[in-house]
């Protein structure tokens, strides 16, 4: 079954009545989550929270870019301020510590019971770190880390960690009641809702400078250059042959039947470059919590500059390199896939089953890892280098027009995986539109 689709057969499905009912509900969620996007937060001064993000510390970088993420709730300091950022940072860790402590182990393999039990612990550190998080902005957007402790801090804070949990339970209900991933759908939508404004921006500027509509056609050539590559590397699938053993119970036959095992070149998807982006955030919150302690506002004026140059983006690409292998050696793990192979009378033709299936799945792993951490590494950087080589050719610098490579790929995979459940719909309503 292909991941695509022709575009006919998509609005065909509207009139599958369970997929429209469905359908529906995820408009109906994504109008309530745009509108408190645009309710600003209580207890906040909306004049400091603009010039904060305009000629202050948010006006680029780091805080812009999430600023994207959240479609500009982040700008407008709203109850959305926080977004799905800190569940998305829980969800990871949780899936370390899965990884390394033995009695989280036990109990995600007690099933469903023990499934709901680590939900109920993801929740609760995304609460937590939704409160560290909103009181690191209050603070940098107030000048005043103790400005949480006065009623109107405290109240912004309660507001902004309320509209995390909305947003927790709002996606969990797409995710149930509507189609595709309820928090990867929140955060595409977030990022789309911020291209009119700067694409409006941008052509308002090229109108009156030939040279910025000449950046600017060269930005939106790289743009679907670098889509063109997304979506065939989200697609790439390195197939490894399986065969299960024919084996006779009485008188009848099992098994002997030729498969493959996937393994995708973006294993990880965009959680390494969103783990990075929250390790990168750390600096910066710190020096502003100690700006009044003599010197480090010096230092936070260094980091600013040493982030948005070409060590900062080294950096970010050696994080993203390094949480790549990290996440894919958690979640994939192959000794275990091993031994299922050889529970189940599979191998793999020429290896034997066992140790050597371990060593030849994890060889195989390592080398598509490498090349996938590269690519999203790559991809990390891409509005340092697409700006540096379009000022290059042009001398125009596109600072507005925030749009990188992680959001690319967030957006790309998202309507990918949200295609390919609507197929999976279609197909089990016996409906063959998606396959002519």
């Amino acid at each position: 079954m292909s991941a695509s689709a022709n575009p006919q057969a998509i609005l065909q499905s509207w009139g599958v009545p369970e997929l429209q009912a469905r359908l529906k509900f995820v408009l109906i969620a994504l109008f309530i989550y745009c509108v408190g996007i645009h309710v600003p937060a209580p207890g906040m001064d909306a004049e400091a929270v603009k010039a904060f993000f305009t000629t202050g510390a948010g006006s680029g970088g780091l805080l812009g870019f999430i600023d994207i993420f959240s479609g500009g709730a982040l700008s407008n300091f709203s109850i959305f301020a926080l977004g799905v950022m800190p569940y998305i940072n829980a969800s990871i860790m949780m899936q370390l510590l899965v990884a390394v402590d033995g009695r989280l182990k036990e109990l995600q393999q007690e099933g469903e019971e023990g499934r709901k039990r680590i939900s109920k612990i993801t929740r609760y550190l995304a609460i937590f770190l939704a409160f560290v998080q909103g009181i690191g902005f209050v603070g940098m957007i107030t000048g005043d880390m103790l400005h949480v402790l006065s009623f109107n801090g405290a109240t912004a804070l309660m507001s902004v960690v309320a509209g995390t949990c909305f947003l927790m339970w709002l996606g969990d209900e797409i995710s149930e009641k509507g189609v595709g991933n309820g928090l990867s759908i929140l955060i595409t939508i977030g990022i789309l809702i911020s291209v009119p404004g700067m694409v409006a921006n941008e052509l308002s500027a090229a109108a009156l400078d030939n040279a910025r509509l000449g950046a600017l056609l060269l930005f939106f050539i790289f743009t679907i250059v670098v889509i063109t590559a997304i979506v065939w590397v989200q697609l790439s699938v390195r197939k490894v042959p399986v065969q299960y053993a024919r084996r006779q119970i009485g008188r009848r036959v099992y098994g002997g039947q030729n498969t493959f095992l996937p393994m995708k070149m973006a294993q990880a998807g965009v959680i390494p470059l969103i783990f990075a982006i929250s390790v990168l955030m750390v600096p910066p919150t710190v020096f502003n919590m100690l700006k009044n302690v003599q010197g480090f506002d010096v230092l936070a004026g260094k980091y600013t500059t040493f982030q948005q140059g070409p060590w900062g983006a080294l950096i970010q690409f050696l994080l993203v390199f390094i949480f790549t292998f990290v996440y894919v050696a958690v979640t994939f793990n192959t000794q275990d896939i091993a031994d299922n192979l050889k529970k189940n009378n599979g191998f793999i033709p020429g290896i034997r089953p066992g140790r050597p299936t371990f060593e030849f799945l994890d060889k195989v792993l390592h080398r598509i890892t490498f090349f996938g951490a590269l690519y999203l590494g790559i991809i990390s950087v891409l509005p340092i280098l697409i700006n540096g080589i379009v000022s290059k050719v042009t001398n125009v610098q596109i600072n507005s027009f925030y749009i990188g490579g992680t959001s690319l790929l967030i957006v790309v995979g998202v309507a990918l995986d949200t295609v390919q459940q609507m197929q999976a719909h279609m197909v089990m309503r016996h409906y063959s539109g998606f396959n002519k």
